[in-house]
């Protein structure tokens, strides 16, 4: 082979097993015939006449046939008591025990020791098997196990129903395959159909993986299946919980509805969503709605989200791993926050890439550029780049410092950012202060290359490489126009302020 709830499980064999049996008890019953016996006496015990059967005994009532060694027959009360080599025959369903009781009122056969029932479904073996003719149904209640093909289903409870192939398990149940192994609570399983549902605590095991959960199904034809409430995924150092989850194990593609959460401990990764989708090849797998993720770091982690987060594995060769996200990207860090409209991380080359339109805030000094590179270094921001079009803003009480070239590189001291190198264009504007800290004037000045140093998370000084063409112009002459560069954009409505903030955008 490739449940319900238990209390609806009790609920269903109650109605199809006690009131058929009472609406047909009190139909016309049928005597029990014998058809064979090498030796026929009559005996009286306690006072009471019962026919004694010796020998190739052979019974039957309607469709049903009995065999046995030895019985004894209550014509009275229509019942009897046989044993050694016992075999029931209906139709293609046979039982065989050692000892059976059997009402012909009820069409109640109680089979024990070493009980097997078979039909061209599956096998049945306990030590105490319970059949009822008329419903065509049997069950066990004290342990036994079912054999499917190369299958094996032990359970401490189970009720077959052989006219509609279902076979509901219950207690301790156990699957074993060739391909995997489950364990349940409770378990209905067709064997017409191969359809598999399972409810409460179960656990399947695989070559590759382990999975929990608290409900679902698997169709064995179709090769896909289900898992509701509580579903947990262990792969490797990959871990997938979600609440409905969805697997056509021919295509290779998983979805996740409601809400699922991704995590990879080898990149110290999460990924979390309310829909997802997988794709085995690659090990691709995709986040929508409400999609945001946790990359942990020293001391921080990296709070991400985006209209949809995507991550894949290279191949099996080259396990290194990438990370995109796309559209309304924003991300939050204690030291560091950004938005852009594209991202993207490989664990080859451990670099945040950040495209269109990307802007990013170390407290409240904010750097745009075309493109912008981070580099992570034993889990902490090591090196900034901001490609063409950059410029850095620093706010003032009143006015703005700034500094913008081709390209800027930053450098990182313990993930606070320590100083950075503008190469080739550079221009800056820096507003003086007096010895009483009051702004005096406006200083602009254009240069090959510079460096700015930062002090308590602002710029502190700049020092350029070589003689800058400077002007410096006092407060009052300042116009409107020369108080900016020409890259100039204040954003600071876009910057997030927290790692919910992220969201609110």
């Amino acid at each position: 082979m490739k449940g319900f709830k238990f209390q609806d499980f009790k609920l269903q064999w109650i109605v199809l097993f006690f009131v058929p049996c009472f609406l047909f008890a009190q139909e016309e019953n049928k005597d029990v015939e014998i058809l064979n016996a090498d030796l026929l006496k009559f005996t009286e015990i306690n006072g009471k006449k019962f026919t004694k059967l010796i020998g190739n005994v052979q019974l039957k009532q309607d469709e049903v046939f009995m065999f046995c060694d030895s019985a004894l027959l209550d014509k009275d009360s229509n019942t009897l008591v046989a044993w050694h080599h016992i075999h029931i025959q209906q139709d293609s369903t046979h039982a065989y025990s050692t000892f059976l009781t059997y009402n012909g009122n009820t069409k109640l056969a109680t089979l024990t020791n070493g009980v097997k029932l078979t039909d061209n479904k599956a096998s049945i073996y306990t030590e105490e098997l319970f059949y009822n003719s008329r419903e065509k149904m049997a069950y066990y209640l004290a342990g036994g196990r079912v054999l499917r093909e190369k299958s094996v289903i032990r359970s401490r409870m189970a009720y077959y129903y052989s006219t509609s192939g279902d076979v509901y398990f219950n207690k301790n149940v156990d699957i074993k395959d060739p391909e995997y192994r489950l364990t349940s609570d409770t378990l209905k399983y067709n064997l017409n159909t191969d359809f598999t549902t399972f409810y409460g605590n179960t656990t399947i095991y695989n070559q590759e993986s382990r999975i929990e959960c608290d409900n679902g199904w698997f169709d064995t034809k179709q090769d896909v299946a289900s898992f509701g409430l509580n579903t947990t995924i262990y792969n490797g150092q990959q871990v997938l919980n979600s609440d409905s989850l969805y697997y056509d194990r021919r295509s290779k593609y998983g979805k996740a509805m409601n809400r699922f959460v991704w995590i990879d401990s080898s990149m110290a990764f999460e990924l979390h969503g309310r829909r997802g989708d997988y794709y085995e090849v690659g090990k691709q797998i995709y986040a929508f709605d409400h999609a945001f993720a946790i990359y942990k770091m020293d001391n921080d982690s990296l709070f991400l989200r985006g209209d949809t987060l995507f991550s894949k594995e290279h191949s099996e060769i080259d396990t290194s791993k990438d990370f995109s996200a796309f559209h309304h990207v924003r991300f939050y860090m204690r030291n560091m926050q950004g938005v852009c409209d594209s991202f993207f991380y490989s664990t080859a080359d451990s670099l945040f890439r950040f495209y269109y339109n990307p802007v990013l805030w170390a407290d409240s000094t904010q750097m745009t550029g075309d493109s912008i590179h981070l580099r992570i270094k034993n889990k902490k921001a090591d090196f900034l780049t901001l490609f063409e079009k950059s410029i850095i803003i620093s706010p003032e009480t009143k006015y703005y410092n700034q500094i913008q070239g081709k390209n800027i590189f930053g450098y990182f001291n313990d993930n606070e950012l320590e100083k950075m190198f503008v190469d080739a264009n550079s221009e800056s504007i820096y507003y003086g202060k007096d010895d009483k800290g009051k702004y005096i004037g406006m200083n602009k000045a254009t240069c090959v290359k510079m460096w700015i140093y930062f002090k308590e998370k602002k710029v502190n000084k700049v020092v350029f490489i070589e003689k800058p063409d400077a002007i410096f112009t006092p407060l009052k002459m300042i116009s409107e126009e020369e108080k900016y560069l020409k890259l100039f954009t204040w954003q600071i409505d876009r910057k997030p302020k927290s790692r919910e903030d992220i969201y609110l955008k």
